[in-house]
């Protein structure tokens, strides 16, 4: 079942929109009246987003933006501000899995592109939307989108682990420093979803946890992108209005076990 939220009247910023959570995000934020800029490198992914946007009764635009590029992210973020005056929300979605192996199977190449997208594109998206929340009178929200892997260690991937551990802790820090001027910063981590990216994951490592739909999860099953959705559609409304540094975990009880 969706959870209603009201975002009438408001705008959303979301990386990673073209598939899985970042998707399902988009969409949730139009489907509760937000205008939604949909940001991806993949700009055909994206655009498919905001049809499923408009059809959900919203509205919005595309940019195709790489996180990982500074200038690119403040470019996205400015269009935004540019064309609808204010920046209320935004979720920080992009991230790429790595590949499965051991510590010592993984390479310089595997650890930079997988901290670049997953740290690296966090942090610019972060530093471009705080800029201006600060400015506006009443802030806004950030939800990052970091992984149950993230909590805990990883036998899969220890780089993507690190990457999602540094979204945490970039979380908590930005949320203290500016939880005064008005921007709340949360994360979200979720364990298996059903996304493009678990198919992909449970694909390259059969046997894993992570594989079987979450058959070894308490749960007996993965989240699926909507109810993702919702848990960041909550951290970013007025029920959430104290979350701070919040760190949710929506993992079909992954991490409490």
């Amino acid at each position: 079942m969706t959870i209603r939220h009201d975002f009438a009247g408001r705008t959303a910023l979301v990386t990673g929109a073209a598939s899985g959570i970042g998707r399902a995000a988009a969409r949730a934020f139009a489907a509760a009246g937000a205008w939604v800029l949909a940001v991806d490198l993949d700009a055909q992914g994206a655009a498919t987003t905001l049809a499923l946007a408009r059809e959900a009764g919203g509205d919005g635009a595309v940019a195709r933006c790489d996180v990982t590029d500074a200038a690119g992210v403040e470019q996205a973020v400015a269009r935004l501000v540019g064309e609808r005056g204010r920046l209320d929300h935004a979720v920080n979605a992009a991230g790429v899995e790595g590949r499965p192996g051991a510590l010592l199977d993984e390479d310089e190449a595997l650890f930079e592109r997988v901290l670049d997208v997953n740290l690296r594109g966090v942090w610019h998206c972060m530093r471009a939307q705080v800029a201006r929340m600060v400015a506006q009178p009443d802030g806004g929200t950030i939800v990052n989108v970091a992984s149950a892997a993230g909590l805990v260690g990883s036998t899969r991937c220890a780089s993507y682990s690190a990457s999602k551990h540094a979204v945490i802790g970039l979380t908590r820090s930005a949320a203290i420093q500016y939880a005064r001027r008005g921007v709340r910063v949360n994360a979200i981590c979720p364990a298996g979803v059903d996304t493009p990216m678990a198919a992909r994951i449970a694909a390259a490592s059969p046997g894993a946890l992570a594989s079987g739909g979450g058959a070894g999860y308490p749960l007996g099953r993965y989240a699926t992108p909507e109810e993702i959705a919702d848990g960041i559609l909550w951290l970013s409304g007025a029920g959430a209005g104290a979350a701070v540094g919040t760190v949710l975990a929506m993992d079909s009880g992954f991490t409490a076990t």
